[in-house]
């Protein structure tokens, strides 16, 4: 078990609204460095071999071919505890009360150590392999400190008073020292481990699935399951748009939910209305005056965050939360019908 301390600084999670903003900075774009082949999956070790790995600071995969992301010196850094690793099943050891929602991410598996250069406070490295590229993005927007500023460490990065934060690839990862004067041990560990860690050859997926016009930087997110609270809203990218011009224009979020097929996209929105009923029966779209988003949807007036439309397109469903009383809001809907339409279909 790891010590009271190391769980301490393990349980530092900042988990943010399902709709609110992701880390200030830097704009999703691939530097010449990134474009480089992904290491291949991960693969399962026997009980025997998962300890050999612990007591050798191999890398968290176990793939042949993985970089050795916990050296016994990195630079100036030694490495002073072995390596513990956690699984989906006993993620609870470690961040108890948080790993249910670390797991709904496509928590795949969690590697960690202490490092210490000279006479420092000690500083924790978690890398959780998060199985893809859509899951290590979506925990980093779900997760981060959103009051941090943001750092150019992987392919996004925030942190600020003893922790930093990116993702890169398939891996989340969480370096951090709060006993550290400053941030200069951690930055310069959190770069070290990136340059070791296979880097990021393509964007989420998730990221086309809205439009591009009038989204506000930075805000997009994913979420694999649960969106809004509600199990039958599943594998949702989701972004903020300003609906008008100046400062006092209201901010909406968009999102899209993909499904397997239009089938199970109706079955859901079926499920969705009827959970939402029992608060107040839902609009259709043409009584709202949507009808040229399609028959299949409606508004939901009195959901929590506000009023809610949504509507199906394929194998999608789309919407805006909240829905003002503004002309531009139409329009915007109209912009995400389309650019949802036109997503490819199974």
């Amino acid at each position: 078990m790891p010590s009271p301390e190391r769980l301490r600084r393990a349980r530092t999670w900042t988990r943010s609204p399902l709709t609110g903003a992701g880390p200030r900075g830097r704009s999703l774009t691939l530097a010449a460095s990134q474009k480089r082949p992904v290491v291949p999956a991960l693969v399962t070790f026997l009980a025997l071999a998962a300890l050999l790995l612990a007591l050798t600071g191999c890398a968290p995969t176990g793939d042949a071919d993985a970089p050795d992301l916990f050296p016994a010196a990195r630079g100036p850094y030694r490495r002073v505890t072995a390596v513990a690793r956690y699984t989906p099943a006993n993620l609870y050891e470690y961040i108890d009360g948080q790993a249910p929602y670390v797991v709904s991410f496509g928590f795949a598996g969690l590697a960690t150590a202490d490092y210490r250069r000279a006479d420092e406070p000690v500083t924790t490295v978690d890398v959780y392999d998060m199985g893809s590229i859509e899951n290590a993005f979506a925990l980093f927007r779900s997760n981060a400190n959103l009051e941090a500023s943001p750092v150019a460490i992987g392919t996004e990065g925030a942190g600020g008073e003893g922790r930093i934060e990116f993702w890169q690839g398939r891996y989340y990862v969480a370096v951090s020292s709060p006993a550290a004067e400053d941030d200069t041990p951690v930055r310069d560990l959190a770069r070290r481990l990136a340059a070791d860690l296979p880097p990021t050859d393509r964007m989420p997926a998730c990221l086309g699935w809205l439009p591009a016009d009038g989204r506000v930087e930075a805000s997009e997110k994913f979420l694999p399951g649960a969106y809004l609270g509600y199990e039958v809203l599943r594998s949702a990218a989701s972004a903020r748009y300003r609906v008008g011009r100046g400062e006092a224009a209201p901010e909406v979020t968009l999102f899209a939910c993909r499904y397997e097929s239009p089938d199970a996209a109706g079955e859901a929105l079926a499920a969705f209305r009827t959970q939402l009923a029992e608060r107040s029966a839902p609009v259709p779209l043409a009584a709202a005056g949507l009808a040229d988003l399609g028959g299949d949807g409606f508004v939901a007036e009195e959901f929590v965050m506000g009023r809610l439309v949504i509507f199906r397109a394929g194998r999608f469903l789309a919407g805006m939360v909240p829905w003002p009383d503004h002309p531009a809001a139409t329009s915007l809907l109209a912009a995400l019908a389309a650019h949802v339409k036109g997503q490819p279909q199974p």
